[in-house]
């Protein structure tokens, strides 16, 4: 069987560390966006009823997933955590539960808990894609960083746990690359958990000058955080942070007032502390997203901050501000770590770029230099790739450097599954599918045979685009 084309459609999973991203290879966007963290509970019993009355219908020994009338995603599972039922997908965290703890199965870009992960692959491809997961094949994007014990883990999930036909791994940086049609890059990533830059030379990835750090969103959103949970000069008191899932009523209340809104009691004694900590983070992630910008031309002081413009914000529980220096000062984390934030250990994005382009051969770091794709979630900070621009040209004042970062949002967003989209659904690509057959004999070692096959299709076939990243 031939695996891509009209015959059979390729499916693309990109599980990342904030969202899981899937959809059919050959399409422009994922069809299916949700949350990698997973709620759970502990079950004891057969069926179970959550804090808003609805019942969930157990699932047989398996983990298979079930959905109740309200498209609630339950898995129960008995292994080694105890008798755990699950919430994945857009029904999962996001919806209040008494008593649901939050965790994610992803840790340093990789999938870590392969139990609440197969609860997410399954419920993508039956309950999202509606998809028989035996008639098609998938493709897995993972880290360069990732381990053969990951990968093993993976393949498992997908050969013996949904029966998929073939499979393949792709690399997040080289799909990348891919996606902004450059077979030669320095892919910047600056996602939710870490910043990363993967040199690709010729549809390769240099593992030499693979680099990351944690200096990415989920440290600014800590950050941030920290800030609003005490009095500062603009207001006098803490910020709740209170999620809209807690909130029953709220009044009306003038711009830098202290709000009373009238909180749910019914659901505050059964709220989790992890659960809270998630949804809070959701609050100054839209903070963060609605007023985060960068000073793109020179490093952060207050009195140049005071002078940009301000920004209104309103919180879940009623309270607005006009945000001005703190829109630019807590951005700088990311190119200042060390005088503003106190990160020892950690190097700005423009340093990180440098020493992963320093720590590859000479003869490619013009090419690279002149091909730095910047993608990633946080990189959608205004201001970002402005400011990186003016970093690198003071690191490397002598060289031509040139930056490419997509126009689009999603495409930055969710490059490598775009560059999964594009490169399933080439017609050379069926040769380097996995097999299950292929696999159950020779294990791990024709996926790694696969992979080093791969890098030449990509580099002979990658889709030409031009300055504006358009294909």
């Amino acid at each position: 069987m031939v695996y891509n084309g009209d015959e059979v459609s390729a499916l693309v999973v990109d599980f990342g560390t904030h969202t899981t991203r899937a959809g059919y290879a050959g399409e422009d966007c994922p069809r299916v966006v949700c949350s990698s963290y997973y709620g759970y509970t502990e079950s004891s019993t057969s069926t179970t009823t959550n804090g808003n009355g609805d019942a969930h219908v157990p699932v047989d020994g398996d983990g298979d997933v079930s959905m109740n009338g309200n498209g609630e995603t339950g898995v129960e599972s008995g292994g080694s955590k105890g008798k755990r039922k699950y919430y994945v997908g857009d029904d999962g965290v996001n919806v209040w539960r008494a008593g649901m703890e939050v965790d994610s199965f992803m840790e340093d870009g990789m999938v870590r808990d392969p139990e609440p992960a197969s609860a997410l692959l399954h419920h993508i491809l039956h309950n999202r894609l509606g998809v028989d997961p035996t008639e098609h094949p998938l493709m897995l994007t993972e880290p360069a960083w990732n381990t053969p014990q990951a990968r093993e883990m993976l393949a498992q999930m997908v050969f013996e746990g949904e029966q998929m036909p073939a499979m393949y791994f792709g690399s997040s940086g080289v799909l990348s690359a891919f996606a902004a049609g450059r077979p030669t890059a320095l892919v910047l990533d600056v996602g939710h958990a870490t910043s990363s830059a993967v040199p690709v030379v010729d549809g390769y990835a240099l593992r030499a000058g693979t680099m990351r750090q944690p200096l990415a969103g989920e440290l600014l959103l800590s950050q941030i955080r920290g800030h609003f949970a005490a009095p500062s000069l603009t207001r006098t008191f803490a910020l709740s942070l209170t999620p809209r899932h807690l909130i029953a009523k709220r009044d009306p209340c003038d711009p830098g007032i202290q709000p009373r809104p009238l909180l749910r009691d019914d659901r505050a004694l059964h709220t989790t502390p992890s659960w809270r900590a998630w949804a809070e983070n959701q609050v100054v992630e839209q903070w963060l997203g609605a007023c985060g910008e960068m000073i793109n031309y020179k490093g952060f002081d207050f009195q140049t901050a005071r002078e940009l413009p301000q920004q209104l914000f309103e919180f879940p529980d009623g309270y607005s501000q006009m945000f001005g220096e703190e829109r630019y000062r807590f951005t700088e984390l990311l190119f200042d770590p060390k005088n503003y934030f106190n990160q020892a250990n950690a190097v700005s994005l423009s340093q990180l770029v440098h020493d992963s382009i320093m720590a590859c051969d000479v003869d490619v770091r013009a090419p690279l230099l002149q091909n730095i794709v910047v993608v990633g979630n946080t990189s959608l900070i205004k201001g970002l790739t402005e400011r990186l621009d003016v970093e690198l040209a003071a690191l490397l004042p002598s060289q031509k450097i040139k930056i490419h970062s997509p126009a689009i949002p999603f495409e930055r967003k969710y490059a490598p599954w775009v560059g999964g989209s594009v490169l399933a659904s080439l017609g050379t690509f069926h040769q380097l599918w996995v097999t299950k057959d292929e696999w159950q004999e020779h294990g791990m070692a024709i996926i790694n045979q696969r992979e080093l096959m791969s890098y030449l299709s990509m580099a002979s076939t990658t889709p030409a685009r031009d300055d504006q990243g358009r294909r």
